[in-house]
């Protein structure tokens, strides 16, 4: 299944329903006009029926308008999509590794984005917007090609990112407390997880808490900032200017709370 079918699948069958109850509709008047009153009608003249709408002129105009109205369904579903691909991919890339490795459950991902919208609130949909933007730019310098690695190098995104991090970081202040509030979050087994304030990643309800122990906490966490203590100058600075904190400092303490979770082995 290709990309467009994919689109079409999230909001297209509702606007073809309405497609094929309007020509249905046509059908039931026309074969009231034809029989004039009459119970029932005859299986041969309901099927000439259906041949003369399948050619005649007269629908012409409602197929090239349902077809305009589809196209729109198409684009719009397109721009939801990398909104919300764009910033989720960001969230995600650093990650990625422990995914393709099955040493994080990619059911994880749901609830990660949910804790980063409860830090953020409908800041995330303004994120969102800011990092489809970023990545529709390097699409259209690409001649229509996205090259992700491209788009996560961009200082914008990469200002995105920051603030993010920058955020979570400064949530674990206390870092116990807010430990024990992730770990409920990260176990929950829900059965549709908001990434926007209209779009949700639906999945089965499987009845049990999701695996999420120690040792995916101390995993989770030292992929997302470990790299943080480890920036270039000028990636430094980037987030600096960002978050109004030094990077090597702020993502140092928290490695230094997140070390008594390290498992044994990884």
């Amino acid at each position: 299944m290709d990309r467009l079918e994919r689109i079409v699948l999230n909001r297209g069958p509702d606007y073809l329903r309405q497609m094929a109850n309007k020509l249905l509709d046509a059908l039931m008047q026309g074969v009231s006009m034809h029989v004039q009153g009459a119970k029932t009608v005859e299986l041969d003249v309901l099927q000439r029926m259906i041949e003369a709408m399948k050619t005649s002129p007269d629908y012409d105009h409602y197929y090239r308008a349902s077809y305009e109205v589809l196209l729109r369904v198409i684009e719009e579903d397109q721009r939801r999509g990398a909104r919300v691909n764009a910033f989720g991919r960001l969230l995600v890339h650093p990650l990625d590794k422990l995914f393709a490795d099955e040493k994080l459950d990619r059911r994880l991902i749901g609830n990660y984005f949910f804790f980063v919208r409860s830090l953020f609130g409908d800041d995330v949909d303004v994120m969102a917007e800011e990092a489809a933007a970023i990545a529709e730019d390097i699409r259209q310098r690409g001649a229509g090609n996205l090259d992700w690695d491209q788009f996560y190098e961009d200082p914008r995104a990469k200002q995105i990112f920051y603030r993010v991090i920058g955020r979570v970081i400064r949530a674990f202040r206390v870092f116990e407390t807010r430990r024990d509030w992730l770990m409920k979050i990260m176990q929950h087994d829900p059965t549709a997880v908001g990434i926007s304030s209209t779009v949700y990643v639906e999945r089965p309800f499987e009845g049990q808490a999701l695996p999420f122990g120690d040792r995916e906490f101390y995993l989770l966490f030292d992929s997302l900032i470990r790299p943080i203590s480890r920036l270039s100058p000028e990636d430094a600075k980037l987030f600096t200017a960002v978050t109004g904190d030094d990077p090597a400092r702020i993502a140092g303490n928290f490695l230094e709370e997140l070390e008594q979770y390290r498992p044994k082995a990884l």
